[in-house]
């Protein structure tokens, strides 16, 4: 089957170029364009983090790097081997519903911050029952999750899941070989614990939110565990 050429028109303005119709012979490409539908490379940057020369580029010639694949798919929320090879699996399955008498519960633990130490995290101070179903759909999880309370801010790199000091937020228990490029997580460091994501790539900082492989260690900063979401907002 013949592919249809296409390709941006040529715009000395970066900005113009942003609105144009999007072309291109790359069958990934051309999936990413399908995806889009009506939206543009601005609203994917915007979910991904990921500029929009940079998309441009996985539009036109494909997708080079796995965890650029993984942001782009979780945004069209689809899996990431639809989105590299076409098969047809459309959309993440949500897992059903469950009718009320049905539903299988899950006693999450509340525990304090401050009393987390490197051998434990104090007795729980209270338990929760929350439906299995709900985790799994607003969290993708709900495999040995307990709650906290945030002991500070947290500023997103969009704005958009900003955390404040006292959110109550679920949360896992993560190891530094677990860590993945866009984790947020709980770190501690000497003088106490703080909120930032975790980066492969040098990005611009703001108030020291973002933490690099090389920071990682046991005298700079050990995570402790990654938040999966608050009440009304996944993460």
């Amino acid at each position: 089957m013949n592919l249809p050429k296409v390709r941006y028109e040529k715009s000395d303005n970066p900005n113009s170029r942003k609105r144009q119709a999007l072309t291109t012979e790359n069958p990934v490409g051309l999936r990413v364009v399908s995806l889009l539908g009506e939206r543009d490379l601005v609203w994917l940057s915007r979910e991904t983090g990921i500029p929009v020369s940079t998309l441009s580029d996985s539009v036109l010639k494909g997708i080079s790097k796995a965890d650029n694949a993984v942001k782009i798919a979780e945004a069209f929320k689809v899996s990431v081997d639809h989105l590299l090879t076409g098969r047809p699996v459309e959309k993440f399955a949500a897992a059903p519903v469950a009718a009320i008498d049905d539903a299988e519960w899950e006693d999450v633990p509340l525990f304090d911050l401050r009393n987390i130490t490197d051998t434990g995290k104090g007795e729980p101070q209270s338990w929760t029952p929350f439906r299995k179903d709900w985790l799994n759909r607003s969290l993708g999880t709900s495999f040995d999750l307990y709650l906290v309370r945030l002991l500070s801010d947290y500023r997103s790199r969009l704005g958009d899941r900003d955390l404040a000091e006292g959110d109550l937020v679920f949360v896992r228990e993560i190891t530094p070989g677990e860590l993945v490029d866009g984790h947020v997580v709980i770190w501690r460091r000497e003088g106490g614990l703080k909120v930032a994501r975790y980066a492969l790539a040098p990005r611009d900082r703001e108030d020291g939110d973002v933490i690099y492989p090389g920071e990682v260690s046991d005298d700079q900063f050990v995570p402790i565990c990654r938040i999966y979401g608050k009440y009304l907002q996944r993460i």
